[in-house]
């Protein structure tokens, strides 16, 4: 019974995989207004919690008939996310009362930051946190800062349009005064003293970010891909040897990126010095 239950899994998941990634491919819309890509990708995740289990994993990211998809289906499901997060920014800014609550992952996204906040909360007091790879609907940013109202948050991102979304849904919920939107590379972003510094699953390019932190006294939260969900998004690059691993929060179905806390190694620097 085990076998089959397997074997059936296998095959839905097969499925899924390569459903999707022909769907992403041939669709120009990858925006929620494209019934076809919404239901793909509610399929995909669904699928995709479910093969959890250490046999179907090692297949999933071992096997040759998926090598295609397991290289090209992150892209198009991060090209899915940011079109989604543009979406639902036009929606909320349009509403009469802007109620981030309205937004289809919002419980997922509470979910996250509490679990981030409990990483360093009991640790540390930032005197900034920013958010490399913002994008339009920076929940984050916005959870962030009303856990934190003394803190200042910093969104960066390179999207213009993006940044000009973000910047609207601040002003409509209140938090312009503490939320500072810049249009810039991330890559580029040079942290203050006593920063965290969080990179987005979608942001490309880490090992420059931690280069810029090397010689500033901060901490960063990597939020990472583990298992078949590295379908949707890619495994990050992480910081070590400089930096070292303090905390992680723990997979379950409504957090489906480990994010990482790293301070910055004081042996290395010592040892270096």
């Amino acid at each position: 019974m085990r076998e089959v239950m397997f074997s059936a899994l296998k095959e839905e998941a097969v499925s899924a995989i390569r459903h999707s990634y022909q769907v992403l491919t041939a669709e120009k819309d990858l925006s929620p207004g494209n019934e076809r890509i919404t239901h793909c990708l509610t399929r995909l995740v669904r699928t995709l919690t479910r093969c959890q289990s250490p046999e179907l994993t090692k297949f999933l990211l071992n096997t040759p008939e998926l090598a295609q998809e397991r290289d090209r289906l992150p892209v198009l499901c991060g090209l899915a996310e940011c079109e989604m997060e543009k979406y639902w920014a036009r929606h909320l800014i349009s509403r009469p009362v802007c109620d981030l609550a309205e937004f289809w992952y919002f419980p997922e996204y509470t979910e996250l930051c509490s679990a981030e906040l409990d990483l360093f909360k009991t640790r540390h007091k930032f005197a900034q946190i920013s958010f490399l790879g913002s994008g339009a609907l920076p929940l984050t940013a916005f959870l962030l800062a009303r856990h934190c109202p003394d803190t200042k948050i910093v969104c960066v991102d390179m999207d213009d349009e993006a940044c000009d979304l973000s910047e609207q849904l601040s002003r409509k919920i209140g938090l312009k005064g503490q939320v500072d939107v810049r249009r810039m590379d991330a890559l580029t972003y040079a942290p203050v003293q006593n920063e965290l510094v969080i990179c987005a699953s979608l942001l490309q390019g880490r090992e420059q970010v931690y280069r810029n932190l090397y010689n500033h006294d901060g901490a960063l939260i990597v939020r990472d891909s583990e298992g078949p969900y590295q379908y949707l998004y890619k495994a990050a690059e992480l910081p070590m040897p400089r930096f070292r691993e303090v905390a992680k929060t723990t997979l379950n179905a409504k957090r489906i990126n480990p994010s990482r806390y790293f301070e910055r190694n004081t042996d290395m620097i010592a040892h270096a010095a």
